[in-house]
């Protein structure tokens, strides 16, 4: 099984060479993001679902997130937590936090989400009455989008029967934490609660070093790993491979300023 995840730069239909290099990466499960939309030649190949994000004023955003699966998307998953106020604001970002149950065509089975947290917090102005302690980071006063993922799968992964995949772009990365003065902090954080939920992020896993996945549009440095994918305890023994795709050609050609995260597993 080959699993990509790839903010894709806002692509559209006629960015067909950005379409044509995940095709010919030939994935299984495609979690991506920053997508417009999707042409009918990747379609007529996967199973597709796909939501439009939300901007920070709430209105609906030119581009989505996508779910793609060679086999069939069982059902989307209605994200959910313990916190009635959480629940309100995965129902905000329900399309940048899309969750679905998948089957491939060996008839492999997973629970996966697609992740695109925006680099914005969510309005402290919804929050002003509410507690929020139990689920913001105790090294950063605000909330963000990854604190969600991480209120859903808390509660989801604990009745799961299959697996999770969790990919996506997380905005967050431990440089932030060391290489950015006054903040934002707590992204080391954000992977230590992942790993918590006993779920294992597979680059560092594979290369044991953080590997950058974002072209910063002002310095053009590349340095940051703001592109995760997470995976139960029960398949990351069966890792054989996880790298970035080739970043001489993807940044070169302008596929996108975020490079794939592509694994292999022996499923």
């Amino acid at each position: 099984m080959r699993v990509i995840i790839w903010n894709m730069n806002k692509a559209t239909i006629r960015r067909k060479e950005s379409w044509e290099y995940l095709l010919e990466s030939n994935p299984d499960l495609a979690l991506l993001q920053e997508v417009n939309s999707i042409p009918d030649f990747i379609q007529n190949e996967f199973d597709c679902l796909y939501r439009k994000a939300i901007k920070k004023n709430g209105q609906s955003q030119h581009f989505g997130t996508a779910i793609l699966v060679k086999g069939k998307i069982i059902k989307p998953i209605q994200l959910s937590s313990e916190w009635n106020w959480v629940n309100k604001e995965l129902n905000l970002f329900s399309g940048n936090l899309i969750a679905a149950e998948i089957m491939l065509g060996n008839e492999f089975r997973a629970q996966t989400m697609s992740v695109h947290s925006p680099a914005w917090c969510i309005d402290p102005v919804r929050l002003m009455e509410v507690e929020v302690n139990e689920v913001k980071l105790e090294k950063n006063s605000k909330v963000w989008g990854t604190e969600l993922v991480w209120a859903a799968l808390r509660h989801a992964i604990p009745t799961s029967k299959t697996p999770w995949i969790v990919g996506g772009d997380f905005n967050s990365s431990p440089t932030f934490d060391y290489l950015w003065k006054g903040g934002p902090h707590g992204n080391q954080e954000v992977l230590d609660r992942m790993n918590a939920l006993e779920l294992t992020e597979c680059l560092f896993h594979s290369k044991g070093i953080l590997t950058p996945t974002f072209k910063n549009a002002t310095d053009k440095k590349v340095i940051h790993q703001i592109d995760h994918l997470f995976v139960s305890a029960d398949l990351i023994s069966d890792l054989v491979f996880c790298e970035t795709g080739n970043s001489r050609h993807i940044f070169e050609n302008s596929l996108s300023d975020h490079l794939p995260i592509i694994a292999d597993f022996s499923v």
